[in-house]
């Protein structure tokens, strides 16, 4: 299950920050993006994936709910 998170973006709509279970990250790189629209009538969305590495070394994968306006941890490897 997905957690809202907040994230801080550049001027290019990328993340470069984002808090987690209390804490700043700072992401040191984009690993991936991809998106991914699912058909609305199944209950699915138009979301954005960015797989990111920050400065401590973990690798998030967070997720912008385009129908919601939200973003969410989709994936953690900390």
């Amino acid at each position: 299950m997905a957690r809202s998170i907040q994230v801080m973006l550049n001027s290019k709509h990328v993340p470069v920050s984002f808090e987690w279970r209390g804490r700043m990250r700072r992401v040191k790189e984009v690993q991936e993006c991809w998106r991914l629209v699912d058909s609305w009538w199944d209950g699915g969305g138009d979301r954005t994936f960015f797989r990111v590495l920050t400065d401590h070394g973990g690798i998030y994968e967070l997720c912008f709910d385009h129908n919601e306006s939200c973003w969410e941890m989709s994936g953690v490897n900390d």
